[in-house]
């Protein structure tokens, strides 16, 4: 028999009878953004809110305030550091430390060292997001990633937070889902500035690139150009993307034409493109696009989250694979995976099952070496306002954001604790989800599986076994 064979047996055989199959390679996270979290931002959100195109956003009790997590960051440090995890990924807000073209705000840099100090002191790591779905209102009124002229502003910024927190951060994130805010900020509409284009904007044939190629293009053309300039300042930093990736399916043959023309697209051209220029392989997962059309899909046999994502852990390994087959010699970090669900019903068998197939990739010596959970609080969902539920804490807006655990908090901690998942974990975390078969749940997605509701209608837990299964 061939030895890789036997190896690989061997492995399975113990993957089927562990308890606890373990990730000590795995650096567990929690990951925020500050757009979503911080208060007192003059930003762009708080511009598309006033317009009314956040969902239900002047209907909520201190919605400008987000989390407060600028002017009163304990509580969110506290919890954590009390999950146990060892990396914390946030972001610094652009606007906030540029407020004016070529003028950086000294008190806010100030502030943010100290907030850095705070987590440093709590013997956490940190994974420093530079642009996560923000830009300054001043440099959007300049046409945004539309214009050549953002890759100067983006440098001017990036080189300085380098330089000033290097010596802190242990990763850091270029773009988070640079992809995502293009395709909604530029071409669907839906996030600010709210441009809207045809399909042909991410058309690529030749010398021809569509408006929302280019901003991706731009996007990359800035990471590679930092890159290069921070290693050969500090040859020691890491460097990666926070890359937005789906498993896109079609529901019927002629469907998958348009699947596999978005995976491409939105999957692997910023990646691609960015070779040679990564010291990390990031990537955000949160389930299946279900195409039908031209359209998403809201399949009523499929489970999804709040947010209208299909929940589908295969996916996860699948992508873990493709991954690793096109960029074999970088480590792999999950820097979000999450799920919204008020009713906690589903989320502890979303991050348990996700993490099963986690394990898979391991045993399949796929270089995964970290996994971070959206989100640690419920928070500003972005365009779709504070209906979906990301957070692992709830959180009251009638009360002064009173912060409440779920229990999937301490799930998550468990987890962590023992560097796996135990068999009786997932026995109970999936009776939770068979105990409310057919129970409503709410769902913050229209029916064209895009828009937003401010008030959530309702949907039954599917009856699909979602759980992961080996290959």
């Amino acid at each position: 028999m061939n030895p890789r064979k036997i190896i690989l047996a061997l492995l399975l055989l113990f993957q089927f009878t562990s308890t606890a199959a373990p990730l000590d390679l795995i650096e567990f996270g929690i990951a925020t953004a500050p757009a979503q979290t911080e208060d007192g931002l003059d930003d762009i959100w708080s511009a598309w809110a006033n317009q009314g195109k956040v969902a239900g956003f002047k209907e909520t009790p201190m919605a400008q305030e987000r989390l407060r997590f600028f002017t009163d960051p304990d509580p969110e440090i506290n919890a954590v550091s009390k999950s146990g995890v060892g990396v914390y990924r946030l972001g610094l807000d652009w606007g906030r430390i540029m407020p004016e073209e070529n003028r950086f705000d000294e008190a806010a840099i100030a502030k943010y060292r100290g907030l850095i100090q705070k987590i440093r002191a709590r013997k956490l790591k940190i994974m420093l997001t530079l642009m996560h779905h923000s830009v300054p209102k001043w440099a959007q009124a300049k046409g945004g990633w539309l214009r050549d002229s953002m890759k100067d502003h983006f440098l001017i910024f990036s080189k300085r937070l380098i330089d000033e927190f290097q010596s802190d951060v242990e990763w850091w994130a270029s773009f988070n889902e640079g992809n995502i805010f293009v395709s909604l900020a530029y071409a669907q509409g839906l996030w600010p500035p709210g441009e809207t284009r045809t399909i042909f904007s991410f058309f690529a044939l030749g010398p021809f690139r569509g408006e929302a190629i280019l901003a991706m293009d731009r996007m990359i053309d800035s990471h590679i150009d930092l890159y290069h300039w921070a290693h050969a300042k500090y040859p020691s930093i890491r460097i990666g993307l926070a890359h937005n990736m789906a498993r896109y399916r079609g529901k019927h043959w002629w469907d998958q034409i348009t699947a596999d023309f978005l995976d491409r697209i939105l999957n692997w051209r910023m990646p691609e493109r960015a070779r040679g220029a990564l010291d990390f392989f990031g990537f955000n997962y949160y389930g299946a696009e279900w195409i039908r059309g031209s359209r998403i899909d809201l399949d009523p046999e499929e489970e999804y989250s709040e947010a209208g994502r299909a929940v589908d852990p295969r996916g996860l390994l699948e992508l873990l694979r493709e991954i690793h087959g096109r960029f074999p010699q970088l480590p792999i970090l999950i820097t979000e995976n999450g799920i919204a669900d008020s009713t906690d019903w589903l989320r502890p068998a979303y991050l348990v099952e996700h993490l099963k197939g986690v394990e898979q990739a391991l045993l399949e010596q796929i270089p995964v070496r970290g996994y971070f959970v959206w989100t640690l609080s419920d928070n500003l969902e972005w365009s779709d306002g504070y209906c979906p539920k990301f957070g692992l804490f709830s959180v009251d807006r009638r009360n002064s954001l009173k912060r409440t655990p779920r229990k999937s908090f301490e799930i998550y901690r468990e987890i962590v604790k023992s560097r796996g998942v135990s068999d009786d974990l997932r026995s109970r975390s999936w009776k939770l989800v068979q105990d409310h078969r057919g129970d409503s749940r709410p769902f913050c997605r229209s029916e064209d599986g895009v828009t937003g509701l401010a008030i959530p209608r309702v949907r039954p837990v599917s009856g699909k076994d979602w759980r992961f299964h080996h290959p």
